[in-house]
């Protein structure tokens, strides 16, 4: 599954970080030519703010609960 989103600002690399923690199955985000785990918060301050980022996860594993803590960045 995959889930587009935006990160502004430092303040929603923290949340984002937040949200990945809280699961336990592997959480990726990806951008146009790089995947880092989202649980690793040092390596999402490198991605881009106001670019289309994909959150990913395995297929299988599904997660309404994910899916309405992302709603957060889809403003």
């Amino acid at each position: 599954m995959a889930i587009t989103f935006q990160l502004r600002n430092k303040d929603e690399v923290l949340k984002l970080n937040k949200i990945a923690t809280q699961y336990s199955f592997d959480i990726w985000v990806h951008s146009e030519n790089q995947m880092f785990d989202a649980k690793t918060l040092l390596a999402l301050y490198t991605l881009p703010y106001n670019e289309t980022l994909k959150l990913v996860i395995e297929e299988g594993v599904h997660s309404k609960a994910l899916l309405k803590d992302m709603d957060y960045f889809k403003k």
